[in-house]
């Protein structure tokens, strides 16, 4: 799983969410008016009886004061127990983004809360998709095992994100394997397995790539994707030029009707030439 890439999509959203705090605020966190600004903003999110959307914009002004930096230190603490406190409430997105910003900090609480979601879907929090994607903020986290069950039950997004944290499982590299042949299974999934397999184990991918793209039969889309993860991983490697593979991706190349797998023939033979 590419923790960083979650990490830069949450902090690009959380960004967006100060902005719009500023705005609505009235008045920028001055020293002068923080404390009382955070009480009030507390108050609002953990008052039920309050508008979902007051409480929601005031979790997202809360989760603004990140960018204060040591300024918000002394009121981490108690804006971590009111999210606790919110994790588990009754609106959906409410609690959702109250998980999301105690994930990001690796927040012990809101594992457990997830696990046992994963664990028991009825007592899920959020979607499973959601909830496997939270554990990832957590690069140490267990969540291989629990993604392993919901790749086997799931289908769509949550299947989509399980494969995602398996594809970073070394374990996992004879599943990659087998799903990137399986014509019979969805394209995303096998582009997921492509790319979990090469980074495993290149040269695998690499043997199960070149079938990919001589089978006529296959998808011309899966066909581009191989062939261009083919041109990658040499050029990445600086690894020899095979002969034969070069005159068959040439003989596709001309053959094909697919302006897709052209152009990924052509990327490939000009990455042979340098």
């Amino acid at each position: 799983m590419d923790v960083a890439k979650y990490r830069k999509r949450y902090e690009a959203r959380l960004a967006k969410v100060a902005e719009r705090s500023e705005e609505s605020a009235g008045a920028p966190f001055a020293d002068e008016n923080l404390e009382e600004r955070v009480e009030d903003l507390l108050a609002t999110l953990q008052n039920r009886d309050a508008p979902v959307a007051n409480r929601t914009d005031a979790l997202g002004a809360l989760a603004a004061l990140e960018f204060l930096g040591p300024r918000y230190a002394p009121f981490r603490a108690r804006v971590k127990e009111a999210l606790r406190d919110v994790a588990t409430d009754k609106p959906r997105e409410l609690r959702g983004q109250a998980l999301e910003l105690l994930a990001i900090d690796k927040d012990p609480y809101a594992q457990e809360l997830l696990v046992q979601g994963l664990q028991e879907p009825k007592d899920a929090l959020v979607p499973e998709a959601q909830a496997i994607q939270l554990l990832g903020y957590d690069d140490h986290a267990e969540v291989v095992p629990l993604a392993r069950e919901v790749f086997e039950r799931a289908t769509g997004a949550a299947r989509e994100e399980a494969l995602r944290v398996l594809a970073t499982d070394p374990d996992s590299e004879q599943l990659l394997s087998r799903l990137l042949k399986d014509k019979s299974e969805k394209r995303r999934i096998r582009e997921l397995s492509a790319s979990g397999l090469q980074s495993l184990n290149p040269g695998a991918f690499d043997k199960a790539a070149k079938k990919i793209v001589a089978d006529e039969d296959d998808y011309n889309d899966i066909r581009a994707t191989a062939l261009g993860a083919l041109a990658h991983g040499r050029e990445a490697r600086e690894t020899p030029v095979d002969p034969k593979l070069v005159e068959a991706v040439q003989q596709v190349g001309e053959s094909t009707q697919s302006r897709s797998i052209r152009s990924a023939a052509r990327r490939f033979l000009r990455s042979t030439e340098q």
